[in-house]
């Protein structure tokens, strides 16, 4: 008798004792389930993951079903149909542990056909979960032992290669494009493109005006590139980076300097000089008065003059005076009005937000202006200044 015989008689006797397995297995949701997974997955699933293991076979324990007789049991609750759909993803050998068993079965009770169309249920759930070297390990682990797993992993993984460029990753502007500067577009760009987009923008931004066109309309156009090609440009950047070296430089400015320097000097003598810059070059001299007269002048102005300034604005305007400000420059104003007023000025700060940005510095600027002219004036005392002249 050949397999195709033991598969028709195998069914045949199951069809004529087993009525209550047909019903068992229309009543769960497993077959819905199989027939979207498919046929030689579900084999794959039978095999690998715990209802069959034919390969290694294990002594049975003594009252223990073998593990063949359950797969021939889950065969007949399926159904013919399927079933036929599983066995050619068999091997022969599987086939033919698995044919008498099928044979041999009388009937399935409601209890066991419940309990193995559950636990192919949760094979067939496990078998849809995600990868990786957590799973593979886990499989291997119970299929050969924790020894032999990880030796089949170490051989089996693959050493993640790193990504193109990331040594670039967090390098400052400056070395990057010194790094790209006699390189040809297609480089640039290939080196731009795997650069996090907030560090190519600004490397982008820092290229002259023709360089920063050509580099935008290759990357708009650019295509994929071969690995070796990538592998190559990479591993020359690399090196050329190693010998690329910048020097930090600290940004002087040179009219905050003199500022801080007209300040130290008596107000006679910081007027001649003004007066004389002003008049070889009106746009320095104006800059310099702004820097003369800062927020910090403003916090250690005269308290009478800023009560009797603050008196011409409105509450309005106040709040816009200190949004946005630090906190010292807010309570100088805020200190220096009423109780009732300071109040009155938060609520309307509340309602106003969010603020025009220019609107805030406009009355800024006309507050600090009309201090500023009072000072030049000597009409109003700022300590550490021009204190030491007044009693």
């Amino acid at each position: 008798m050949n397999l195709n015989d033991l598969r028709n008689n195998a069914y045949s006797n199951a069809k004529k004792d087993g009525e209550e397995i047909k019903a068992q297995a229309q009543d769960k949701p497993i077959g819905e389930g199989f027939k979207k997974f498919g046929a030689a997955a579900a084999a794959e699933v039978l095999k690998e993951q715990g209802l069959l293991k034919v390969l290694v076979q294990e002594p049975e324990e003594e009252g223990k079903e073998s593990v063949y007789r359950r797969v021939a049991k889950f065969f007949l609750l399926i159904g013919e149909d399927e079933a036929a759909k599983i066995l050619p993803h068999l091997s022969d050998k599987q086939i033919e542990k698995i044919i008498p068993e099928l044979a041999s079965i009388r009937s399935v009770s409601k209890e066991e056909a419940t309990q193995i169309l559950e636990e192919f249920q949760t094979l067939l759930e496990d078998a849809k979960k995600s990868g990786g070297v957590e799973t593979a390990r886990e499989m291997l682990t119970k299929a050969y032992g924790k020894e032999r797993a990880e030796q089949m992993l170490q051989k089996s993984m693959i050493e993640p290669q790193p990504k193109p460029f990331e040594y670039l990753e967090g390098e400052e502007t400056e070395k990057i494009q010194l790094l790209l500067k006699d390189e040809n577009v297609g480089v640039k760009s290939l080196v731009l493109s795997y650069l996090p987009p907030k560090q190519a923008a600004a490397v982008i931004n820092s290229m002259n005006d023709d360089d920063k066109k050509e580099v935008v309309l290759r990357l708009a156009k650019m295509e994929a590139v071969s690995p070796e090609i990538l592998k190559r440009v990479d591993k020359a950047m690399k090196e050329k980076s190693r010998t690329i070296t910048t020097e930090k430089t600290e940004n002087i400015d040179g009219r905050n300097a003199l500022a801080q320097i007209l300040k130290k000097m008596d107000s006679g003598a910081e007027a001649d000089i003004l007066k004389s810059l002003s008049a070889e070059d009106p746009d320095l001299g104006q800059d310099l008065k702004k820097r003369l007269f800062t927020q910090e002048d403003v916090i250690a102005s005269d308290d009478k003059f800023i009560q009797e300034t603050l008196r011409e604005f409105s509450d309005e305007e106040v709040a816009h005076l200190i949004a946005a400000k630090p906190d010292d420059f807010r309570n100088k104003i805020l200190d220096n009005i009423s109780h009732g007023r300071r109040t009155e000025v938060l609520e309307q700060e509340g309602l106003l937000k969010p603020m025009k940005r220019s609107e805030c510095e406009r009355i800024t600027a006309y507050f600090v202006g009309i201090l500023r002219r009072a000072y030049e004036d000597g009409k109003l005392i700022i300590k550490g200044r021009n204190d030491e002249i007044f009693v």
